[in-house]
């Protein structure tokens, strides 16, 4: 019997260079100017400068593949300590609210043609899940 895995993400990723500008909020330090990943609820960004979980910033960032840029507000939601050990650089993830559908609609349609993220981080097992099947067995 093997257990099942939880898919945590609200959006898919798609591995694509994110042209942008993260900033604090509250004392407007760059963050960073290169994301690696981005969905239509976050990005995965290379951090310049140090950040912590909880951070609210302003992101300014230019959809892939298009002139248009599209402006947000969002929170650090992690620190991607295994970009850092990989990639030789530290990372922090994005999560962001898009300000109208029609944004949204933007992103979700220029990502379509990018190839989907592999997370590096490994999946939690879902118990609750896991549970429940057995149950029906």
């Amino acid at each position: 019997m093997e257990m099942l895995l939880a898919n945590e993400r609200r959006a898919t990723r798609h591995a694509v260079p994110v042209e942008c500008q993260v900033v604090r909020e509250d004392d407007f330090t760059m963050l960073g100017a290169q994301g690696v990943d981005l969905s239509t609820c976050g990005m995965l960004l290379v951090a310049d400068a140090p950040a912590a979980v909880g951070d609210d910033v302003l992101i300014s960032l230019r959809i892939p593949g298009r002139e248009q840029w599209i402006d947000a507000r969002g929170k650090v939601a992690r620190i991607a300590d295994e970009h850092a050990s990989t990639e030789g650089s530290r990372a922090v993830g994005i999560a962001f609210e898009l300000p109208s559908i029609g944004t949204r609609h933007a992103l979700e349609e220029a990502l379509c043609v990018y190839p989907t993220a592999v997370s590096s981080r490994e999946p939690r097992v879902d118990y609750a899940a896991t549970v429940d099947m057995i149950s029906l067995l």
